[in-house]
């Protein structure tokens, strides 16, 4: 990893503000091009950011709006500059997914399923029969859209299992009650089910694309647990 003292990590910024001015003078045919180079800076970002970015995407969004993909990048190439060169990631402690398992007091395939999803910002997954390792620093979203890092959910859920004396994940039952209410809750905020109001439109705000990429979500964990439970009843009959 490279170092940077404060002087370079000025410079570094300064180069960053220089190359986004180079795509004023880009021929029209060129400029109109640009938009699409700046979503997908944006969506790699959000992929890959430990660190909430929302506030960032929002400008990014905004400045999209305002056909000023201009002002847009240069957000960006500041952003990536601004965490390119410094040592917060240094030092970071990493979970496995069963770990996380037990914080968040879910199966480890329930794990697995966020990260699939984008639930932990900057948690990708991992290659086959490799194990992923998630920081204490990834950001969790959860379906209502509240967010927390591994580390403050580690520490609310091991207070939490002292007080009840708790040490089991949830049971699948219980994943499914959970999952009901968040569903509920995205049913209240748009006034129906999804199919008929963010599943059904196009044009989204940020905040309606990631709660309905979060919603889509939610049923398809439904529809997973939904089915393990009947398996294992037939089993038992």
């Amino acid at each position: 990893m490279y170092m940077f003292d404060l002087a370079e990590k000025e410079m570094a910024i300064a180069e960053a503000i220089t190359l986004s001015d180079l795509v004023k003078d880009l021929p029209e045919q060129e400029s109109s091009k640009m938009p699409l180079f700046v979503m997908a800076l944006a969506n790699y970002i959000e992929k890959t950011s430990f660190h909430n970015p929302g506030t960032l995407l929002q400008e990014v969004h905004n400045c999209l709006t305002e056909k000023n993909p201009h002002r847009a990048l240069q957000r960006l190439f500041v952003h990536m500059v601004t965490v390119g060169t410094t040592e917060d990631a240094l030092n970071v402690r990493l979970y496995s997914t069963g770990e996380v398992a037990r914080f968040f007091g879910v199966s480890v395939a329930t794990v697995n399923n966020w990260i699939n999803q984008g639930r932990f910002q900057g948690v990708e997954k991992g290659e086959r029969f490799k194990q992923v390792r998630i920081p204490e620093i990834a950001v969790y979203v959860a379906p209502t859209g509240v967010q927390t890092t591994v580390a403050e959910a580690a520490e609310i859920y091991g207070r939490e299992q002292d007080r009840l004396g708790r040490s089991e994940p949830m049971t699948e039952s219980e994943e499914l009650a959970e999952l009901v209410n968040a569903v509920v809750h995205f049913e209240k905020k748009y006034g129906g089910p999804y199919e008929t109001t963010l599943g059904s439109r196009s044009d989204l705000t940020y905040e309606q694309s990631r709660d309905s990429a979060q919603w889509a979500g939610l049923l398809k964990s439904m529809e997973h647990i939904f089915f393990s439970l009947v398996a294992s009843k037939k089993m038992e009959e």
